[in-house]
C-alpha cells in the first residue's frame, strides 16, 4: 500500500514538473539549478575564514589532548618505578581515573567543534539564503537543488550556480 501511495505521489509530482507536450508548447519551460553548498563554503571568503577558525579551534584542541595524555603517561611512569607493588596498584587505579576523566575531556573538546561546525552550517545557510533567492529569480529558475544534498544522479553544469553565489557571498559585507 505504501509503495502504491509512493508511486502515485511520484506519478502527481512529474506530472506537475512535466505537463504533456502539448501543454508544454504552450508553458514557459521548467528551470532548475544547482548549488554545491560544500563547495561554496570551501571557496568564499566566509567560508575560508570559517573553516581557518575551526582548524585553529581543533588544533588547539587537540594540543591541549595531547598534552593532557602525555602528562598522565609521564606521571605513571615516574611514580611506578620506586613504589610498592599495593602503591602501584593505587597509581593505576588513580591512572585509570585520570584516562576516564581524559575521555571525557576528548568528547567534550569534540562536541564543543561539532556545535562550532554546526553554527557555521547554520549561519552561512542563513547567509546564502537571499544571494540564492537573487540568483534564482534573475535566471527564472523555478527549484534549486542542493548537489551535495539530494540524490542527483546526472546534471548539466549549466544549472550550476555555485560559482556565482560565492562571488556574491564574497561581494557582500
Amino acid at each position: 500500500m505504501l509503495h502504491i501511495v509512493r508511486s502515485l505521489s511520484i506519478a502527481a509530482i512529474l506530472a506537475v514538473l512535466f505537463p504533456s507536450a502539448s501543454t508544454a508548447q504552450s508553458a514557459d519551460s521548467f528551470q532548475i539549478g544547482a548549488v554545491n553548498f560544500s563547495y561554496v563554503a570551501r571557496t568564499s571568503k566566509a567560508g575560508k575564514a570559517a573553516i581557518a577558525a575551526l582548524d585553529a579551534f581543533g588544533k588547539q584542541k587537540s594540543i591541549e589532548v595531547q598534552g593532557k595524555a602525555a602528562a598522565l603517561q609521564k606521571q605513571l611512569q615516574k611514580q611506578s618505578g620506586s613504589m610498592s607493588p599495593r602503591a602501584v596498584t593505587d597509581l593505576q587505579r588513580a591512572f585509570e581515573k585520570s584516562r576516564l576523566e581524559f575521555d571525557r575531556f576528548q568528547q567534550d573538546a569534540q562536541a564543543e567543534l561539532d556545535a562550532m561546525q554546526n553554527k557555521f552550517d547554520a549561519d552561512f545557510r542563513v547567509k546564502l539564503a537571499p544571494i540564492l533567492e537573487e540568483i534564482s529569480k534573475e535566471k527564472g529558475l523555478h527549484l534549486v537543488f542542493g548537489i551535495d544534498q539530494a540524490a542527483i544522479i546526472w546534471w548539466s553544469p549549466a544549472v550550476d550556480i555555485s560559482d556565482e553565489c560565492v562571488k556574491r557571498l564574497d561581494a557582500a559585507k
